[in-house]
């Protein structure tokens, strides 16, 4: 049983108010782009573990990024899914998301996790519900990713839910999404 409290009530409005305008715009990017999905994961990092773990819970498969990044992203690129979305260290976002820009892609939100929380995002616009998403969640910022991208239109509800103690990588850690261009 889920508690109300006046902070989770007021929480719950301002986060479906913010997340009306990226909902509201998913049919028409999904009409051109699809609905396919992939996500990505650093298996090295507690945080790329926790969102391959959201995305089972879900019922769809995070895949650990491996090998050459460059062969890695074209071979994950070249079914066009219309959205990609990850977890992983900086170089590794860097390294993608350039092949990704050479495929047709462009990044669609970045999210900046240190210490647990979501500290920064920059997020394109009509996409800023994600961010507002991540922000909501706090330290479940990686769990709210994964929905986000599995499910955008549940998306709200992990957000609101508290946090248990989780294991905090040292480093900065990146969320972030990619999309098609157009």
């Amino acid at each position: 049983m889920i508690r109300a409290t006046r902070r989770n009530v007021l929480g719950a409005a301002t986060l479906g108010m913010a997340a009306i305008p990226t909902v509201s715009g998913l049919a028409a990017w999904r009409w051109r782009h699809g609905d396919s999905r992939v996500l990505l994961h650093d298996a090295g990092l507690s945080g790329g573990e926790r969102f391959a773990a959201a995305a089972q819970r879900h019922g769809t498969a995070s895949t650990a990024i491996t090998g050459d990044r460059v062969r890695f992203t074209r071979q994950i690129l070249a079914d066009r899914p219309a959205l990609v979305a990850g977890v992983t260290r900086h170089a590794d976002q860097l390294m993608i998301e350039d092949v990704a820009r050479e495929q047709g892609y462009m990044r669609a939100a970045l999210l900046h996790g240190k210490q647990g929380q979501c500290s920064g995002l920059e997020c394109r616009q009509g996409w800023n519900g994600v961010g507002r998403i991540a922000r909501h969640a706090g330290s479940d910022w990686i769990d709210a990713l994964a929905e986000f991208a599995i499910a955008p239109a549940e998306a709200g509800a992990k957000a609101l839910a508290q946090s248990a103690a989780q294991a905090v990588d040292p480093g900065l850690i990146l969320g972030w999404v990619l999309v098609p261009r157009g």
